[in-house]
């Protein structure tokens, strides 16, 4: 699934963080106060997660809130010296990427990875989508993306595929929950739980955590990692996330270890392309993960 979000609605949101009241941040915008509410309502629902605290004093940012603008503020000063440099006529021919996933792709490493990109390689406007699909086709929204980072318990063993980093899962529990007082959590204690995941990474689980292993209820739904988080926090399942992302929880929830066995349950990213991607953009990025991830 994609959700469309305006550069415009970042950019209003990082205005009433500074302001702290969302009047004072439509009188500085030009806006009408209630179409930018109206927006920001709309950007924390895409999202998954609440941005702002509403009090009778103004706004502030919520604990994942803070987080996210502080994203937000590095992507928008990439663009903003990526635009300058197309108006001054960069003599580097611009070229454009497109990175899909099935996880959390605005947060964690794989971000961070996207961000370090276009320090190094400003001629190169990278765009990303966010689906269920873990094929590098026309499947991620019905449009085609030229790489895909995505977790795998196993390798294809392709050659147009690259092991990025190892990771754990974990599990997310809403912070009222029975479990939430643990900091690790047994497989066998999630038996009752309902476990809501993502359409297609059923399979995924099931692989990862081996044959002969019972699954609990298992419940998919076809939205963002972000909402389906949200659920989490409130009450209406528990799901699971690599330990590395344990920062992208949202209000409401919380991360806890979890063990099979005694044992955690690894993951590994990798990056998946089509061999016949003719983008010239493509092989640039692939050696700069290579670079990134050899140790």
């Amino acid at each position: 699934m994609r959700s469309s979000i305006q550069l415009a609605t970042l950019n209003y949101a990082i205005v009433i963080a500074e302001e702290g009241s969302f009047l004072r941040a439509a009188r500085r915008a030009g806006i009408d106060h209630t179409a930018l509410s109206r927006r920001i309502r709309d950007l924390e629902y895409a999202m998954g997660t609440r941005i702002f605290h509403r009090h009778a004093r103004g706004v502030e940012p919520t604990p994942a809130g803070e987080r996210f603008l502080d994203r937000l503020r590095s992507v928008l000063l990439e663009l903003d010296n990526t635009l300058t440099l197309a108006r001054t006529g960069i003599k580097d021919e611009l070229q454009r990427l497109s990175i899909g996933s099935n996880g959390l792709i605005l947060a964690g490493r794989a971000l961070d990875a996207i961000i370090e990109f276009g320090k190094c390689h400003p001629n190169v406007t990278v765009s990303l989508m966010e689906g269920s699909h873990p094929e590098p086709r026309a499947a991620l929204g019905g449009t085609e993306v030229d790489v895909t980072v995505t977790p795998s318990s196993r390798s294809s063993g392709g050659q147009f595929e690259l092991m990025l980093w190892k990771d754990t899962l974990a599990v997310v529990v809403a912070s009222n929950h029975s479990l939430a007082s643990r900091p690790v959590i047994d497989w066998l204690e999630l038996g009752q739980e309902t476990l809501l995941v993502r359409r297609g990474e059923a399979f995924l689980l099931a692989d990862a955590v081996g044959n002969g292993v019972q699954l609990p209820a298992v419940v998919e739904h076809h939205v963002s990692a972000g909402i389906l988080l949200r659920l989490v926090g409130n009450g209406l399942g528990v799901a699971l996330i690599h330990h590395g992302d344990a920062n992208s929880v949202p209000e409401g929830a919380v991360c806890r270890k979890l063990r099979i066995g005694g044992k955690p349950i690894q993951i590994c990213n990798f990056a998946r392309w089509r061999p016949d991607n003719a983008n010239p953009a493509l092989p640039v990025f692939i050696a700069f993960l290579r670079d990134r991830y050899s140790s």
